[in-house]
């Protein structure tokens, strides 16, 4: 079970990580247009392109997130702590039971 939470927090890291840089390759589009004299029709085709690439990996994100949501179910019926694939980390045993103002506090 522990190869199978690394490997899937793993692979949501570098699903993130791939958004991140998309954002970041925009951005640097945008500036390229702005600063570099790049031709607006070019650069548009560029955004275009790299919109529907962002909006693929978003899928990707979405598509893992229900992933977490069917490994909680399979772990509910094998007996396994459900909270090991849940989007939530869990939480030390000396704030079980804690109030959300007692945590941050």
């Amino acid at each position: 079970m522990v190869e199978l939470t690394d490997a899937l927090f793993g692979y949501e890291h570098l699903l993130q990580r791939l958004f991140s840089e998309g954002g970041r390759l925009a951005s640097a589009v945008v500036a390229a247009q702005s600063h570099e004299n790049l031709s607006p029709v070019a650069g548009h085709q560029i955004l275009s392109a790299i919109s529907n690439a962002q909006l693929s990996v978003s899928g990707a994100i979405g598509h893992m997130a229900e992933g977490h949501r069917q490994l909680e179910f399979m772990a509910q019926k094998l007996g396994i702590d459900p909270e090991a694939f849940g989007d939530v980390i869990k939480r030390p045993n000396s704030a079980r039971g804690a109030t959300p103002i007692g945590l941050a506090a």
